[in-house]
């Protein structure tokens, strides 16, 4: 039989897991957690950007960290969804870049790929602007969501986005926070990381690095870290031998990190809101079994629909998820939209020092917007 897992505890080794690391470089917290997710909506702060900032770092000497130089910190590739990677990770990802090109490799694109690795090998650094045509057609109208701006984009566009995704092309640069800087993969990546693993290297190496960062987790929550498919995650977790625990009130065995045996098991320190593109929540499904909530990312609902916020922050107290606050940028404020809150599970004070630490981050004064809501009562439309 399985060793059981109080709640409490798993909340702990899951805090632990994520909010544990104390180190002030990048560099470090980066190669630890494996990927950032990213993301341009900055409602309050850029996504990858929050995910930094709720561990303690220095944002700018992040930003400094992933300027173009000699050696470069970081690239941006498809792990959890589109993220940064430390380059140390660009061997493990041979797997995924492998089924890419089978998937996605096209003659129709044959002639504007081979133009962009001329671009690249004329000029070695290029972005979009140095495209004959840009990245989108003109005169086509307006781009109305996602999968229309992919069918606007130019032959080039695609074609350096699929060479990316194939591995020929890197990106560990942009201009301006946005504008992507390709590079050649072999002029961009150190060359001490520029090798392929093996299928069983890459599983091995996503597997072991999600279950660090969750401490605690089900087969699906590991394979939702690399959005890896279960019975290959399940496969490799029983090879590797790790221990599987009884978590209370958890339907299903979940997975626990072996380091977490010699690790003191320690809350956050002080309040703090995340993103909800920070891996701390990725899956809603798991922090609902962690905490309580399944709050879903409204921010592509309409305003009408919205049940909560436009722009959705957890509040975590200790090892505990006590509430949630809608944040958003606006003439130097920082607006409190919506907020929601279980006094029987923090006070309050937490939820305003969470509030004014993020106001921190954007250099903004807190503007309260709407009145703190109970979880028995309906949250006001805002």
């Amino acid at each position: 039989m399985p060793e059981s897992l109080r709640l409490a505890d798993a909340r702990r080794i899951a805090i632990a897991a994520q909010l544990r690391p104390k180190a002030t470089r990048f560099k470090t917290v980066l190669e630890r957690l494996g990927c950032i997710q990213l993301d341009t909506i900055s409602a309050v702060r850029r996504a990858h950007e929050l995910t930094l900032l709720a561990r303690g770092l220095d944002v700018d000497e992040a930003v400094r960290s992933l300027e173009r130089r000699r050696t470069p910190v970081a690239f941006e590739y498809w792990a959890h969804a589109m993220s940064l990677l430390p380059v140390s990770a660009w061997p493990y990802m041979a797997r995924r870049r492998k089924a890419w090109r089978e998937r996605y490799h096209t003659p129709d694109l044959a002639a504007a790929e081979a133009d962009v690795i001329a671009l690249l090998r004329e000029r070695g650094a290029i972005t979009v602007s140095d495209f004959p045509n840009g990245a989108m057609h003109r005169g086509n109208g307006s781009v109305t969501n996602m999968g229309d701006s992919w069918n606007f984009r130019t032959d080039h566009k695609r074609a350096v986005e699929h060479l990316l995704w194939y591995g020929d092309v890197a990106c560990t640069d942009r201009i301006g926070g946005f504008k992507r800087v390709y590079q050649l993969a072999e002029r961009a990546i150190p060359s001490e990381h520029l090798w392929d693993a093996d299928d069983e290297e890459c599983l091995r190496y996503m597997v072991s690095t999600a279950l660090r960062n969750l401490g605690v987790g089900t087969t699906k929550d590991v394979a939702d870290y690399f959005r890896l498919k279960i019975v290959d995650t399940e496969r490799v977790l029983r090879e590797l031998g790790v221990e599987q625990v009884a978590v209370e009130g958890w339907k299903a065995r979940a997975w626990i990190d072996p380091q977490v045996r010699r690790t003191r098991l320690t809350g956050a320190e002080r309040p703090v809101a995340v993103s909800m593109f920070d891996q701390l929540v990725w899956l809603r499904e798991r922090m609902e079994r962690l905490w309580g909530h399944g709050w879903k990312i409204e921010i592509y609902v309409p305003e009408p629909q919205r049940t909560f916020g436009y722009y959705c922050l957890p509040v975590f107290v200790g090892s505990d998820l006590p509430g949630r606050v809608a944040l958003r940028r606006s003439n130097g404020d920082l607006v409190v939209e919506a907020a929601q809150w279980d006094d029987a599970r923090a006070d309050r004070e937490y939820l305003h020092a969470a509030v004014e630490r993020a106001a921190s981050w954007v250099g903004a004064e807190v503007r309260w917007k709407a009145e703190v809501r109970g979880f028995d009562t309906a949250v006001a439309e805002v």
